[in-house]
């Protein structure tokens, strides 16, 4: 018996897989557009840490700060958790590892900037 994981639907990856297949120049646009999805989400998200902890690397912050990325490491693990359950690992598995985590990192600036926005309202 074989065991069924939790994912969308095979035809959308599946379909993702031909067209990329079809040409070098597609699977130079889909690495490529990874890449810049990955590049702009590690900006967010550094963005986002240095407007809560300035340029001070070492600091430990105050008991406020320290709540907001324990809350924006929650969101980026859940998100881990879900798109690890979501995306496929049979195939293409280096793209959707690289798209794993441009997810997760986007998730995490997007919540430290709204927050960020959200103290200064």
């Amino acid at each position: 018996m074989r065991k069924e994981t939790i994912m969308i639907d095979i035809n959308f990856f599946t379909a993702l897989h031909l067209w990329a297949a079809e040409s070098i120049a597609n699977w130079n646009q889909l690495v490529g557009g990874s890449f810049v999805l990955f590049f702009i989400s590690f900006a967010i998200i550094l963005r986002g840490y240095h407007l809560f902890y300035g340029w001070n690397i070492f600091s430990s912050g105050d008991e406020h700060t320290n709540k907001i990325i324990a809350s924006a490491a929650a969101f980026m693990f859940v998100g881990y958790i879900i798109c690890d359950i979501v995306l496929p690992h049979a195939y293409m598995w280096q793209i959707f590892f690289l798209l794993k985590y441009s997810i997760v990192f986007l998730i995490g600036g997007i919540y430290l900037m709204w927050q960020y926005h959200r103290d200064l309202s």
